[in-house]
């Protein structure tokens, strides 16, 4: 059984729902998640880090190895690289690599996804596994790759490993707001918008 999810992310003003200035907590940047329903809106943190995004995600063995993975799980969060802390990143993360935790196996799974609204400027950080799996497209049909345009999208076949993306450049001084929407067609049975202090 398939199931599909919309999610907005956004920093800064977005005109249906009011100013959303960036605010901070300590020295920890928050932004602002929200339902494309406009429900479950919530200021959160990034996971952050000193290394790039890449290094983070940690590709090898056709996975991601952030330490956040869950088998059937489907997880995003926004990430800040500290050693460059105006580099803010996207990350969304299916599943998890075979023996990356005790007990947790990844069983055959299918998904799809598109961002639409990607701000300019913004890079693909990480493939997982290739750009036939997670690139640029002109398309907004989810699970169309056409390798060209301003959207992201998706198309994921996996097993026993994770897969995904990672995007770089996501802009701090100035406002803007990504729509991503995605179905899971099998083997994902949960997802969760992860936040830099722990909690989702």
């Amino acid at each position: 059984m398939s199931r599909a999810l919309g999610l907005l992310l956004t920093v800064g003003a977005v005109s249906a729902i009011g100013t959303c200035p960036l605010t901070y907590v300590g020295n920890v940047q928050q932004f602002v998640v929200e339902q494309e329903n406009g429900k479950n809106r919530r200021t959160v943190p990034a996971v952050e880090r000193a290394m790039t995004a890449a290094d983070f995600y940690d590709y090898n063995s056709y996975s991601s190895h952030t330490g956040l993975e869950e088998e059937e799980t489907s997880i995003m969060f926004l990430y800040r690289n500290l050693d460059l802390p105006d580099e803010l990143s996207f990350f969304w993360i299916h599943g998890i690599d075979d023996g990356a935790k005790a007990g947790q196996s990844q069983g055959s799974a299918r998904v799809d996804g598109l961002i639409t609204g990607v701000p300019s400027g913004t890079t693909i950080a990480q493939s997982d596994d290739n750009t036939n799996e997670w690139d640029w497209t002109s398309s907004t049909t989810l699970g169309d790759l056409t390798h060209d345009g301003t959207n992201l999208g998706g198309f994921w076949t996996f097993a026993k490993n994770t897969d995904g993306g990672a995007v770089s450049g996501l802009p701090m001084d100035k406002n803007w707001e990504m729509k991503i929407e995605t179905n899971f067609i099998k083997g994902i049975n949960k997802w969760f918008f992860y936040f830099g202090d722990g909690s989702a």
